[in-house]
């Protein structure tokens, strides 16, 4: 991700296949000579700075709005959460009044891209968020915000921990993380014993493509168990982002964590305790 020329698009809603559950996130990584998007299609109706983010409607957008504050105290909270800096570059958000605009500006912008509702576009000097305005814009704005703010600072976040930490903030401030859908799916694999999480396995994909449900729920459950059970696994997470910040080819997570470990330990099997004590399922059999 650190070698140019790159674009990142990290898209808002899982495809198809995907939507009628939780709400997930695709990165597709696509390589060459695209460039930012430009002209008459994008909207230039209203614009509002927020802190970091720079935002663009075709409507009338209030520089109070309460999703305008949510979004701006989001970079606090992904701040202090994960131990990173603050930046000023800016995130700018592109905000359609409605799904007809927006799917005009994907057909003509980005030809054969899947169905979202938004994205997260990284170029070597833009960050930008294109999005159509309904009824679950607060949620995507979230997800796809928290993609800016990370790479702001940290360009190569692993996949699919950069879409684990983007599932973790897309939830309401009030709930800490806690991603109830991811949850409620994950206890159901577990009581049907079709379920064993493999950090491994998220560690070895490379496209959004290869994303399954159980990929955005698992990468979600990992950045939760971390940041919300010991203080020393908030640290490694932390620290881990910190060096990834400073050299990319650092080790991977997974070594970490198991060096972590107490010996004879199993992060699987912790995180599947996680899970049942998030759900109150029983674990015996």
């Amino acid at each position: 991700m650190a070698l140019a020329p790159l674009l990142a698009v990290l898209a808002g809603c899982a495809p198809a296949a995907l939507r009628s559950g939780l709400s997930a996130a695709g990165m597709p990584m696509v390589a060459g000579s695209l460039a930012p998007p430009g002209g008459g299609d994008l909207p230039d109706g209203t614009e509002v700075t927020a802190g970091q983010l720079v935002i663009h409607a075709d409507f009338p957008l209030a520089g109070q709005h309460r999703l305008v504050r949510e979004l701006d105290g989001l970079r606090t909270d992904v701040s202090q959460e994960l131990a990173l800096p603050v930046s000023d570059e800016p995130v700018h958000l592109y905000l359609f009044e409605n799904t007809e605009r927006y799917d005009d500006f994907v057909a003509s912008q980005y030809p054969g891209f899947p169905a979202r509702r938004a994205f997260f576009v990284e170029t070597d000097t833009t960050l930008s968020v294109f999005a159509a305005w309904q009824d679950r814009i607060a949620e995507d704005l979230r997800h796809e915000t928290t993609h800016g703010y990370v790479h702001a600072v940290v360009p190569a976040v692993p996949l699919w921990l950069d879409e684990g930490i983007a599932e973790f903030f897309e939830t309401p401030r009030s709930d800490h993380g806690m991603h109830r859908g991811h949850a409620a799916y994950l206890a159901g694999r577990l009581l049907e014993g079709t379920w064993r999480p493999d950090l491994d396995r998220l560690e070895a994909l490379a496209a959004a493509g290869e994303m399954t449900q159980d990929h955005y729920a698992e990468a979600w459950c990992w950045v939760h168990w971390l940041l919300r059970t010991t203080p020393e696994r908030r640290a490694l997470l932390q620290d881990y982002l910190a060096d990834v910040r400073r050299d990319p080819a650092t080790s991977p997570l997974t070594v970490r964590i198991r060096h972590q470990l107490p010996r004879g330990g199993d992060a699987a099997e912790d995180l599947k305790q996680h899970v049942a004590t998030l759900t109150s399922v029983s674990l015996d059999r």
